[in-house]
């Protein structure tokens, strides 16, 4: 059975707990949870997560982002290396991941600045840009912190993988197809979170399918190409399956995780109507 799925953090921007998000995808119908970036911080989290994880038995989880949540709001950042802080939160994930039983941990590809909160639309935030890190140096701690994130993930038995993103908020540490194939050659056990709304968004999808062999996840949302009147993904619902044509063309799409990412902007009934969207089409391929 395909593993379609929801982020939690659909429910952390309507203020749901880390379990009632899980609860609530449950009782849609998915068979697939991404545990994401956006709740705020739970004093007895490994607790949660073990209660989750009894309670949903049949339950597949992703781990993505920045999770589990800390006291203050952070951006992972994997440009700044491997500091106490990146190594306390990565690690966090991992456990996460093994309490969890996760499919894979999935992170941001690391950021050419410092990374600040305060850029939000339709319930999410895009960050804005902080004091510069020197290209070299940016993508030499992404090189640390993924050669840590995958020792872990080899002792934890998971996948693990870095997301395309946007030239948005943040510029990205690693954006094009050769800085992504340098990494996947570096580190051949690294996946690729494949975010189709990121390459809509900026008219980058016959390009970034290129990748598509390395995909171990997809982030499964719609979004118009970026202009003066749509200034960043819209993370809408899909229309058709038109949009998703292209997914016959990835041979592992009905083994890998594929996790509708909304914002406040879409509805639990549109969110419905994408699943069966997208399951039916699964089955036709």
């Amino acid at each position: 059975m395909p593993l379609v799925g929801l982020s939690s953090s659909y429910y952390a921007f309507q203020k749901y707990s880390i379990y009632d998000a899980v609860k609530r995808i449950n009782e849609l119908g998915f068979s697939t949870a991404e545990l994401g970036a956006a709740h705020t911080f739970e004093k007895d989290i490994w607790k949660s997560l073990r209660k989750i994880r009894h309670d949903f038995p049949k339950m597949n989880f992703t781990v993505h982002g920045m999770f589990p949540p800390l006291k203050e709001k952070h951006w992972l950042n994997l440009a700044l290396g491997l500091n106490a802080f990146n190594k306390k939160i990565i690690s966090g994930m991992f456990k996460a991941a093994e309490i969890s039983e996760a499919k894979c941990v999935t992170m941001h590809p690391g950021f050419l600045s410092e990374a600040l909160f305060g850029n939000e639309h339709n319930g999410m935030d895009y960050g804005k840009q902080g004091a510069p890190i020197e290209k070299q140096k940016a993508f030499k701690g992404v090189c640390d912190s993924i050669d840590f994130s995958l020792k872990l993930a080899k002792k934890t038995g998971v996948n693990f993988g870095v997301e395309n993103i946007t030239l948005g908020g943040f510029t990205p540490a690693v954006y094009s197809v050769s800085e992504f194939r340098d990494l996947f050659s570096r580190f051949p056990k690294l996946g690729w979170l494949f975010d189709m709304g990121h390459a809509l968004s900026e008219a980058r999808l016959e390009e970034l399918l290129s990748l598509k062999e390395k995909a171990i996840q997809m982030h499964v949302h719609f979004s118009r190409q970026k202009s003066e009147t749509v200034p960043m993904d819209e993370h809408k619902p899909l229309p058709s399956e038109k949009e998703i044509s292209f997914m016959r063309g990835i041979k592992q799409i009905k083994k890998i995780p594929l996790i509708f990412e909304h914002g406040t902007n879409v509805s639990e009934t549109e969110i419905l109507a994408e699943k069966k969207l997208l399951e039916g089409f699964l089955k036709k391929i």
